[in-house]
């Protein structure tokens, strides 16, 4: 069980901090409060108040291992990144629409992203590009997996790891590295 800041907890649910502030103050949010007069509001607390409310659930609590988008055709890679995020705990949602799949990530970024190579739709380079300049998917770690041969475009645009295709257990595992650094983190 993880405690939260009020801060964090307004930033999760898109809200002013006063306003959980005020929750807390009124009694609809449990919250501790720390020999240092901070609060700290329990993981399990803000389960039980979404549920309560109608509020919809932050996406770092509902699935505090990680959440990982992937974009691409139905592939042995993108089975194995579903395989690997299952036994990690994490949550994957697979998108064969690109475009679709984009935008869902610019609404709610993932902890990892992974994009086919040969994604169909969009070029996976003017994707990543795209992804990098907006500020809130600029973080977001990224994995293209079934990479060409020759992939010296894709390295220049700062990846977390670039899977050759035919390797889709090493993509996998690239995700769930990228996860586990998150965690230490």
């Amino acid at each position: 069980m993880a405690l939260l800041r009020p801060s964090e907890l307004a930033r999760l649910w898109e809200l002013h901090p006063k306003t959980v502030y005020l929750w807390i103050r009124e009694g609809k949010l449990p919250a501790i409060k720390t020999p240092g007069a901070q609060y700290r509001v329990r993981t399990d607390d803000v389960r039980a108040y979404c549920e309560k409310n109608g509020l919809a659930m932050p996406r770092a609590i509902a699935s505090p291992a990680g959440n990982v988008v992937v974009i691409g055709r139905p592939s042995a890679a993108q089975r194995a990144i579903a395989k690997a995020c299952k036994a990690r705990g994490a949550s994957a949602v697979s998108w064969t629409n690109a475009l679709d799949g984009l935008l869902a990530v610019a609404s709610d970024p993932p902890d990892v992203l992974a994009i086919d190579a040969e994604c169909s739709d969009v070029k996976a380079i003017d994707a990543i590009r795209a992804l990098k300049k907006t500020a809130r998917t600029a973080n977001v770690a990224l994995v293209v997996y079934d990479a060409p041969p020759r992939v010296s475009a894709l390295a220049k645009l700062a990846l977390r790891a670039i899977v050759p295709r035919g390797k889709p257990d090493d993509a996998a595992r690239a995700i769930v590295d990228l996860l586990d650094a998150r965690d230490a983190r």
